[in-house]
């Protein structure tokens, strides 16, 4: 699924490096840039 330019992000939730929650409401009235890497921690 592709996301044009402009488009809200999707609503999605992620773990942060303590095991805790993070959504896009953490950041409210932020800019974020997300960044997804395939192959992160896969030896591939």
């Amino acid at each position: 699924m592709a996301i044009e330019p402009g488009q809200p992000a999707p609503q999605l939730s992620l773990v942060d490096r303590d095991r805790q929650p993070v959504t896009l409401e953490s950041f409210p009235d932020r800019n974020l840039v997300l960044a997804f890497y395939a192959l992160a921690f896969t030896g591939g």
